[in-house]
């Protein structure tokens, strides 16, 4: 609510200023409504917006003590968590519902076009298309691990992030000749790395490893 109060005074402060230019009623109150909407924004808060001249207003606004009271009584009531799980304590029992945040933020993953997306995939057969969602699955997993090693090792970095950065790590196979008979000498190296690229591969290699 905080938040809406200063994008209001910032509203304010450029109807009433020397320098605004005209503004259509319609249009302010627009402006006014998406600013006030969510968080119950639209019963909180009591706006009157008065035209001093034409295409010149001035705005004021206030809580609605009322509705405030209203929402707090009615809205604002206590949670019942049900669960068959007997054998869960009451700490086990609100992690688990806490915990479902998380879940739901990794199935939206997998409708991300860039990183485990899911769709689009090529396949009819029931067995190709459980086949496809389990590759999915076991990258997105692997991914989670890796960002908890990225955590580990004091990387704030989302998923997405850490993925396109090592995106940019290239290995290359060098094959050594010595002779014309016989089998060449393989070498696998890594390109030459930005510093910081190289910090996190090597600190997520180290723990992987």
């Amino acid at each position: 609510m905080r938040k809406k109060y200063q994008q209001l005074e910032e509203l304010r402060a450029r109807l009433v200023s020397p320098r605004a230019k005209k503004r259509d009623r319609h249009h302010v109150v627009r402006a006014i409504g998406s600013i006030i909407q969510g968080e119950y924004g639209e019963y909180l808060i009591d706006y009157e917006l008065t035209e001093k001249n034409a295409g010149h207003f001035d705005l004021e606004w206030s809580l609605d003590e009322c509705a405030y009271a209203w929402i707090i009584d009615v809205l604002f009531g206590k949670r019942l968590l049900v669960t068959c799980r007997d054998e869960w304590s009451t700490v086990e029992i609100i992690a688990a519902y806490h915990g479902q945040s998380h879940i739901e933020r990794l199935f939206r993953h997998f409708k991300n076009p860039h990183h485990h997306a899911v769709r689009p995939q090529y396949h009819w057969t029931d067995q190709k298309i459980k086949v496809h969602t389990f590759i999915c699955a076991t990258g997105l997993l692997l991914s989670q691990l890796l960002w908890k090693k990225a955590c580990e090792a004091g990387y704030q970095m989302s998923i997405e992030k850490i993925l396109d950065r090592l995106s940019e790590v290239r290995q290359v196979e060098i094959l050594y000749m010595s002779e014309l008979k016989g089998r060449p000498r393989k070498e696998i190296k890594l390109e030459e790395m930005d510093v910081s690229l190289e910090e996190l591969y090597n600190a997520l290699v180290d723990r992987v490893s």
